[in-house]
């Protein structure tokens, strides 16, 4: 199972308190590598991008767009309405 349908199965709670989380990670690592002991720098990247991903899924609840597969609900009733159009 992928990491985005790992995130879509969670309660948005859960999602923000993760996010709020990873935030203060990025701070922290930040701060790290300003003061030179910074370990691995691919790690501020790593979690800036799950932060992405958890306010995609967030912000895909608020526009109530459903994911299923590979194709989300919205793009099929697209399709179908240009399809009618013709």
């Amino acid at each position: 199972m992928s990491q985005t349908t790992e995130i879509r199965q969670r309660e948005s709670d859960d999602i923000l308190r993760d996010v709020a989380a990873l935030e203060h990670q990025i701070w922290e690592l930040r701060f790290q590598e300003g003061s030179e002991k910074a370990g691995d720098p691919s790690k501020i990247c790593q979690k800036r991008r799950q932060v992405a991903r958890l306010l995609t899924v967030l912000r895909e609840r608020e526009l109530g767009i459903e994911r299923g597969g590979n194709v989300s609900a919205l793009n099929v009733s697209a399709v179908a309405e240009q399809g009618e159009d013709q």
